[in-house]
């Protein structure tokens, strides 16, 4: 339905208590969203990195908290969405070092975002 990723257009209406069909992406994990707002029922939403009200209802939707990497989503730090992230962030998997005759020539880093607890 509507696209409220990184509260760009702030949060969608409840309708009936239901919140339905919408991307409430947030860039960092356990972003609190509606607070004080009770009985809520989330259905087929992107709630990653969503902390919804405790007494919810979450039907259907994709809700896991993810550490977003600025060297992978290049656009969403650019945006100010994510932080961003050093070369020796904790998303970094492998540096890749390149020698030649005994000269280091290039290092290549390789980053993925993280699922977090």
């Amino acid at each position: 339905m509507g696209n409220y990723s990184f509260n760009i257009k702030g949060l969608p209406e409840p309708v009936n208590g239901l919140v339905e069909g919408h991307n409430l992406l947030r860039g960092v994990p356990h972003t609190k969203i509606f607070e004080g707002i009770s009985g809520l029922t989330f259905r087929n939403c992107n709630l990653t990195n969503c902390d919804v009200p405790a007494d919810s209802i979450i039907e259907h939707c994709l809700h896991i908290q993810v550490s977003f990497c600025s060297h992978v989503q290049q656009t969403w730090a650019d945006r100010g969405f994510i932080p961003r992230c050093t070369d020796a962030c904790s998303h970094r998997t492998v540096v890749d070092t390149i020698t030649i005759d005994g000269t280091v020539v290039d290092v290549n880093h390789t980053y993925e975002d993280k699922e977090v607890s």
